[in-house]
């Protein structure tokens, strides 16, 4: 809009050129013309203008306000963005759609702040071909997976936004929710083919009569139970004109109920005396058959034999008893061998999952968190006292799930208690369990391999033993000698094949001194290759950033964030294999 001083200057120019002022003529006439009548000429121009500018401003006022009112009581979801697809305007039904209380929370912001990236993406890759090619669409039906409820449909039309010179800046659009009507329609598609798949594949007898109850619909099985030979010869016709009077007397009261007072009936059982066959059960479902207007036209209708499945439903419920009663005391049994199981596992540790030893030089504590995928587990740990100073860890993972895979942890743990000498040797414990366990899998029946890792620690010396069958690399993270600020694997110069391969193998064994606090986390594959919401595997990388997001927590809470991890990130608290893991932290004692 001009200001004042320009908005009178233009009057002036006008007033000027009305009056002809800069027109040849006698200098007298040039005189009078720029004179009083100039004067009276330039306000009436400046007042002119003034009022149209008046009028200008109003309408645009009015123009603003309607446009204001459209947008805040439109039922269709209508926004505007920018070049570069961030919201500038929306009405309060889009402001709905994206789940916040005002339009004005979404100035701003992108569909990445309310939307998943991938569906993000797809919009402004949407948005920026509109404002490169300068075409978009209107009227276009599309699924909109976005919404956090379910999906929806939409009509939705979407097009270049330009300014006043007429170059794009940016995109607008509008939607509106059709998805009562799209579910509509495909209820009635639903409907239409269910009917089709009734009757052409069901083995029940299927008919429809019209008022007059003559048949104007039959299926085969119905055709069959009359003993017609066409469909052609029963349409037409009444039920009684095929030499079932008494049948027909009682199926002609039926009718009657439905027909004549519009009743259904459904799934009505009872023992038929001989209209089709034999006496024997039947379920019979009639319902009315309306036309466009609702009046009834006739009876839609359809039976069955289920004089076996009734013989069935008898014999069903005695062996369902003796079923559950028999699945109550499996579940029982089953309940007390896993509580057994995991007893088994953590003795040593208190209460709270927490195992603590005090050596002469240095100080151990350990955690652990267990969740079998089944009732009972493959997955197996042991903290095993070796002498007052120094003690084991094994960890385990039996293949397969289940009461086997149970029963071969419970047979790893006889073992290990078979082999005192041994135990301050990982090596050789490995190597014997091994031997045993090559002996017992050629059975059939017997699991095929075993992957266990066995470390010993020394609290007196400070050093520490490991040696590994195939399983995952124990994660390590020292404060001090190394350096480290995160977990990494703990390196091992050779990992020997999983127990139960190779008879006679002989594994090797790491020995590292501990220069400082160390901690170690020993886990089971069940972990990394837990599934995703999204189907990817949870993976050793996501582990290891758990843990180094960890700070200095203790061992219990590191175990606690690290199982909410793996439930969020799968989407559930039941998981696909057995997750097992063992934390551990050696911290020498102070001077």
């Amino acid at each position: 809009m001009p200001s004042p001083t320009d908005a009178f200057q233009e009057a002036i120019e006008q007033a000027r050129r009305k009056l002809g002022c800069d027109s040849p003529g006698p200098a007298e006439q040039g005189v009078e013309l720029c004179g009083e009548k100039l004067l009276e000429a330039i306000a009436e121009t400046y007042r002119s203008g003034q009022e149209e500018a008046q009028r200008s401003r109003r309408q645009e006022e009015r123009d603003e306000m309607l446009f204001l009112q459209l947008m805040h009581t439109l039922p269709d979801n209508v926004y505007f963005k920018d070049e570069r697809s961030r919201f500038i305007c929306v009405n309060q039904a889009q402001a709905n759609f994206l789940g916040i209380d005002s339009p004005a929370d979404a100035i701003d912001k992108s569909d990445f702040d309310f939307f998943e990236d991938e569906n993000a993406e797809g919009r402004f890759e949407e948005e920026q071909k509109i404002i490169e090619s300068g075409e978009g669409w209107t009227l276009h039906e599309e699924r909109d997976l976005a919404t956090k409820d379910k999906p929806v449909c939409l009509v939705t039309s979407k097009l270049p936004l330009r300014d006043r010179d007429g170059r794009i800046c940016g995109t607008f659009g509008i939607s509106r929710d059709i998805t009562p009507q799209f579910e509509a329609e495909r209820a009635v598609e639903r409907q239409r083919k269910l009917l089709e798949t009734i009757i052409e594949i069901l083995p029940c007898r299927i008919f429809v009569r019209d008022y007059e109850n003559r048949f104007i619909l039959v299926n085969e099985a119905y055709r069959e139970a009359l003993g017609i030979d066409s469909s052609e010869d029963v349409i037409g016709r009444e039920l009684h004109e095929f030499g079932l009077p008494e049948g027909a007397q009682k199926v002609g009261e039926q009718d009657a109920l439905v027909r004549d007072h519009g009743r259904s009936i459904l799934n009505h059982v009872e023992f038929e005396q001989g209209v089709f066959s034999s006496p024997r059960w039947i379920v019979t479902s009639k319902v009315p058959l309306r036309g466009p207007d609702m009046s009834i036209e006739g009876i839609v209708g359809m039976s069955y034999d289920i004089d076996e499945q009734k013989q069935a439903e008898e014999e069903a419920r005695r062996l369902g008893k003796e079923l559950q009663a028999k699945n109550e005391q499996f579940e029982a049994e089953l309940l007390v061998a896993r509580q057994l199981q995991e007893t088994l596992m953590s003795m040593g540790f208190n209460a709270e999952r927490v195992y603590s030893k005090y050596g002469t030089s240095w100080n151990a504590e350990a955690s652990y968190y267990y969740k079998p995928s089944h009732h009972l587990a493959g997955d197996f740990f042991d903290l095993i006292p070796i002498s007052e100073n120094s003690f084991g860890v094994l960890v385990c993972d039996v293949m397969g799930h289940g009461v086997k895979a149970a029963l071969v942890t419970m047979l790893l743990r006889g073992l290990i208690l078979e082999m005192p000498s041994l135990l301050n040797q990982p090596e050789k414990v490995l190597g014997q369990l091994n031997n045993s366990l090559c002996t017992l899998a050629e059975g059939p029946e017997f699991p095929q391999f075993t992957t266990a890792v066995y470390l010993t620690v020394d609290l007196q010396h400070g050093t520490a033993r490991l040696a590994n069958a195939g399983h995952p690399t124990p994660l390590l993270k020292a404060s001090e000698g190394r350096d480290l600020e995160a977990f990494e694997p703990c390196t091992v110069a050779e990992i020997g094949p999983a127990l139960g391969l190779i008879p006679d193998e002989e594994f090797a064994c790491q020995q590292f001194s501990l220069g400082g606090l160390t901690e170690l986390l020993f886990y089971t594959d069940g972990i990394i290759e837990q599934t995703t919401t999204s189907g990817e595997e949870f993976g050793l990388a996501k582990l290891e950033k758990i843990l180094l997001n960890q700070g200095p927590n203790d061992l219990i809470f590191q175990l606690k964030n690290i199982e909410q991890a793996i439930s969020k990130n799968a989407g559930s608290n039941f998981f696909d294999d057995d997750i097992c893991l063992v934390a551990l932290k050696l911290a020498p004692k102070s001077s």
